[in-house]
């Protein structure tokens, strides 16, 4: 957890200087949209975008997964209660 915390830190202050050191304004066209921005705020929605669109890409196949893994769960439950044996009585 401490090195965790230590590259959450280091990460933060290089992207600090990073910032300070790339203040210039930029214009950013897509389309028929024009925008004018900070590098570094522009850099931030870009990387921003395309963590939540890996994300979105990746959420079917783990949905599919622990459904496949529930549903195998299940089925084992169901065999090891048919396999023990009946109570003494």
């Amino acid at each position: 957890m401490q090195l965790f915390l230590a590259l959450a830190l280091i990460m933060a202050v290089l992207l600090v200087i990073f910032a300070v050191q790339n203040s210039a304004v930029i214009t950013i066209t897509f389309l028929s949209f024009t925008t004018r921005g900070s590098l570094p705020l522009i850099l931030i929605l870009v990387f921003i975008g395309g963590f939540l669109a890996g994300i979105f890409f990746f959420l079917p196949a783990f949905f599919r997964k622990s459904s496949a893994l529930r549903q195998e769960r299940r089925k084992a439950r169901e065999l090891e209660a048919k396999q023990q044996p009946p109570p003494p009585g």
